[in-house]
């Protein structure tokens, strides 16, 4: 049995299986792919359900450690201000079109309750211009399968640069807009299991920072996509900290 995936264009399928492999390559836990056609990939199917909160500990780790593997193996001479190229796969800057896209969120009033201006949001990520480099791949728990015995990362659309933490920061918003309120403690244990892992810990505040920029990026989405709870309304209730 697989699992067929149709994207708009060839390249886009193409840009896809190019991730699927890096991160193949780097021992991440993806589902085989079985076919690929002009606009099409099969991947065998996986049997599981999506993340939930009891699971992001283990789903930190596993991040953390796949983080680590794609810095020491191919980016630990990446700057996260420039795109990097790679055998088969281009992985694009972190911070060109994200600081433009926060400034311009921002600047419309879009999002609700920001904790950051404009300028702000832009000079944090910004600021992360010469960390060391791991990679965003969407980390939401949509994109990761859980079965009895693996835990597998799905969906390989969208893979950039990014600093340690950034996609933690992410599975952490979006699993609260998905659930609602996540304990603190359990945020706390999911960045320790996190930092066991990976090769460049990320501490409490850089993780906020990244959190808040993420409420501001995924808040467009709120209502669609699984996201029926919103970032702001856990924070000021004391979850999430």
């Amino acid at each position: 049995m697989t699992f067929a995936k149709k994207y708009p264009r060839p390249q886009q399928a193409a840009q896809a299986a190019a991730h699927h492999a890096w991160l193949d390559s780097l021992g991440v836990p993806v589902p085989r792919l079985v076919a690929r056609h002009a606009d099409t990939l099969e991947f065998e199917h996986v049997l599981g359900r999506h993340a939930a909160p009891a699971d992001l500990p283990a789903v930190a780790r596993l991040l953390g450690a796949a983080h680590a593997s794609a810095h020491h193996q191919h980016l630990s001479a990446a700057r996260l201000d420039h795109d990097h190229a790679l055998p088969g796969v281009v992985l694009p800057s972190f911070t060109r079109t994200r600081a433009a896209r926060v400034h311009q969120l921002l600047e419309s009033s879009s999002v609700p309750d920001p904790a950051l201006t404009a300028d702000q949001a832009a000079e944090l990520i910004h600021s992360a211009a010469d960390e060391p480099a791991a990679f965003y791949k969407d980390a939401n728990p949509r994109n990761f399968l859980i079965t009895p015995d693996t835990i597998t990362f799905v969906d390989f659309d969208d893979l950039t640069l990014a600093p340690f933490g950034y996609d933690l920061a992410k599975l952490i918003v979006t699993t609260t807009m998905t659930h609602g309120p996540l304990p603190a403690a359990l945020t706390t244990q999911t960045l320790t299991a996190y930092n066991d892992t990976a090769a460049h810990p990320c501490s409490t505040a850089r993780l906020a920072g990244w959190m808040e920029i993420h409420h501001i990026l995924t808040s467009p989405y709120t209502g669609r996509n699984g996201y029926t709870h919103t970032w702001h309304t856990p924070r000021h209730a004391g979850g999430n900290s």
